[in-house]
């Protein structure tokens, strides 16, 4: 019996250290960490992706403008209306112009 109740100590103290050396909390707090990590990135993808889209929509239309504008060069009043009028349309009616 004296056996037994040593052997069951021993693995009482092994646990015990086991338990001392964090290596359980630390994954668990590792593995937590990084899965906030993934789902905060998860839930911001969209924007992201949405925000190049505009970025790439936005090119264009600014060398548009840039282009106008160095038509215009000399004419301030007619350049400030003409950029307002392109502002002021979306993408498919400056298609139809």
């Amino acid at each position: 019996m004296d056996l037994r109740k040593n052997k069951g100590l021993t693995q009482q103290i092994k646990a015990l250290e086991k338990d001392l050396t964090f290596e359980n909390p630390l994954k668990d707090s590792r593995k937590i960490f990084w899965t906030n990590i993934i789902d905060g990135i998860n839930d911001i993808w969209s924007s992201i992706q949405i925000i190049f889209e505009q970025i790439d929509l936005v090119k264009p239309a600014l060398a548009k403008v840039q282009r106008t504008r160095d038509e215009l060069g000399g004419k301030p009043e007619e350049a400030i209306r003409l950029i307002n009028f392109l502002n002021s349309r979306n993408r498919q009616k400056l298609e139809k112009l």
